[in-house]
């Protein structure tokens, strides 16, 4: 039943978004792995609110989707899709996490703000090798980026989510 809403909630945001990639096949793309497994999260009271402290940040949520990149039974790295309003819509981006618990690389899954304000490449490439070490926060371990300031802050409060989410749930 709760894989259901979850799934609902995802289609939701992804029917009315700009659809940038598919989750699974970044995952695999990132870490060359051969299987992707796919797994439903559901946040318990207690993680919840360690996840809030962690990530510095209100959240609401307690359901999430983690991508187990894998080669036999080797674990190769982590997707960690997150969901982020930006102004008045939703963003759904992919944290790509290695097992060394250090971003790899960050992809944005759906997009439906105006594309002028989705960050570039180039600003999301500011987030590889971070870790929770970081500070992770706009204008001091990530620079702002202009025109699209919003959907900045949201993806960079998605990667300390991630990042912190990963911590209290990795498998």
């Amino acid at each position: 039943m709760i894989k259901i809403a979850f799934l609902t909630s995802l289609f939701s945001v992804v029917l009315f978004a700009q659809v940038l990639g598919d989750p699974v096949v970044l995952t695999q793309r990132a870490f060359g792995s051969k299987s992707v497994d796919t797994q439903n999260i559901i946040l318990s009271g207690a993680q919840l609110q360690e996840l809030i402290k962690t990530s510095q940040q209100s959240i609401e949520s307690k359901l999430y989707r983690l991508y187990v990149a894998k080669n036999e039974a080797k674990v190769l790295g982590y997707g960690v899709l997150m969901n982020k309003k930006v102004r008045t819509k939703t963003a759904v981006a992919l944290y790509l996490i290695g097992t060394d618990s250090k971003i790899k690389s960050i992809e944005i899954v759906a997009f439906n703000e105006p594309m002028e304000y989705l960050p570039t490449k180039t600003w999301l490439d500011g987030f590889d090798n971070k870790s929770s070490a970081n500070v992770l926060k706009l204008n001091q371990d990530i620079p702002t980026t202009t025109g699209a300031t919003l959907s900045a802050r949201a993806i960079t409060d998605g990667a300390r989510a991630a990042l912190a989410l990963l911590e209290i749930v990795k498998p």
